[in-house]
């Protein structure tokens, strides 16, 4: 099996090398033989840069993913205690669980916990802390709110319904009389977002607006081309009320979850210098390269 801390120090020096244009890490001792077949010898820093071409990128996320772990959500009994479950209700549904992560690389359970159920806990924690610590970057992104909204397919039917929530009745009731077929949008209370892609924009930012209050909206909306109308009762677009059901909703959405590590990335001001995995980003994840938001831009421009 390969000697994996000479391959782990050599990807910390990705991330910290005293940095400068073009500039690449490498290994000790990289002429030393590792091994030879017919008249061909591979070296240590051979097998390091395929490492490193390879595997390299995801490796320094890894690392900087654990630094922002331990900084921002370092590990506690509860979450070690979080991580056993984990594995325990996954052992209820193989019969050969440690012989199955032993042949992924891991030494045992143990092992297993450490290295994968540990940082997958964290990352659930990091992304709660989030939802708290980037409030005002959220709510500019998504305009969260919870509403009831009944999706009509005339604008007959949407000033009836509108009219019946004016006089009391309750959304489920209007709904059941005039929804659209179909719909989801049948008066159940549910977090609205800009991730919501049926929904025309006013809506959103009439319900997430700090001018609007909890009741009914007095005003029918439609979609670009007038053939679905909406009508909303806003239950709350206060932050500290939606916080936990927003991120419920949210959470597993890569683009969410990219945002959150790239937040971190940005507070702790990530670096790459080595040149191979740097352009390994840039041209795959450049917004992960966050001290270079011309790279960023000039994505997005492409894109």
């Amino acid at each position: 099996m390969r000697n994996k801390s000479w391959i782990a120090a050599g990807a910390a020096g990705l991330l910290f090398l005293a940095g400068c244009s073009g500039a690449t890490a490498s290994v000790s001792d990289p002429d030393k033989e590792l091994m030879t077949i017919g008249d061909v010898t591979y070296t240590r820093g051979q097998e390091y840069e395929y490492i490193k071409k390879s595997t390299g990128p995801n490796l320094v996320m890894q690392m900087a993913e654990e630094v922002i772990y331990d900084k921002e959500v370092p590990v506690t009994d509860e979450i070690r205690k979080q991580a056993e479950d984990n594995y325990n209700e996954y052992a209820k549904t193989s019969d050969n669980l440690e012989s199955y992560i032993q042949s992924m690389g891991y030494k045992d359970r143990q092992d297993y916990i450490d290295k994968v159920l540990i940082p997958a806990v964290q990352a659930e924690k990091l992304l709660t802390k989030w939802f708290t610590d980037a409030q005002e970057e959220i709510v500019q992104e998504y305009k969260p709110s919870r509403a009831q909204i009944i999706q009509t397919d005339s604008k007959d039917s949407a000033d009836k319904a509108l009219q019946a929530l004016k006089d009391g009745k309750s959304a489920q009731d209007v709904a059941g009389q005039y929804q659209m077929e179909g719909t989801s949008y049948n008066g159940t209370a549910a977090i609205v977002t800009t991730m919501d892609t049926v929904l025309p924009t006013r809506l959103i930012n009439t319900l997430s607006s700090a001018e609007s209050k909890a009741g009914v909206v007095n005003e029918v909306f439609e979609n670009d081309d007038k053939t679905q109308f909406f009508v909303a009762v806003l239950v709350s677009n206060n932050y500290d009320d939606i916080k936990g059901e927003l991120e419920s909703t949210l959470k597993n959405d890569s683009t969410v979850t990219e945002k959150c590590l790239v937040s971190y990335l940005t507070k702790y001001d990530f670096r790459v210098f080595d040149q191979d995995i740097f352009d390994y980003l840039r041209v795959n994840y450049p917004q992960y390269l966050v001290t270079r938001p011309d790279l960023m831009e000039s994505a997005d421009a492409e894109s």
